[in-house]
């Protein structure tokens, strides 16, 4: 089964024990980029500068009906910040806790 962007980080938080990412959550952003594979697809001018995959990722998730968008102030000004929406986060660790119930026998 092939995830998408959104799927990845919506795993990646809830391994983390955490609801949000911003910007600024750099190694979220880059597990999520090396996970869905996003190094050897970023074609362009730039390639896969790491700000360029910084924005790849939160253009996904501000696409994405798993998380919900909104602002926070960093250094003086607005930065993107994404939370995951929470019948997902429960969704998704009933299903991470069965799978390791699974491995464990």
């Amino acid at each position: 089964m092939k995830y998408t962007i959104a799927e990845h980080m919506r795993d990646i938080l809830i391994e983390n024990n955490t609801n949000t990412v911003w910007y600024g959550c750099l190694d979220e952003i880059h597990e999520c980029a090396v996970r869905s594979g996003m190094y050897d697809r970023v074609r362009g001018k730039f390639g896969s500068h790491p700000l360029n995959i910084n924005s790849k990722v939160l253009s996904a998730l501000s696409r994405s009906d798993l998380f919900e968008e909104y602002r926070i102030k960093h250094i003086g000004r607005p930065a993107r910040s994404f939370k995951l929406i929470e019948e997902h986060e429960t969704e998704t660790v009933s299903k991470l806790a069965h799978n390791k119930g699974e491995q464990n026998e």
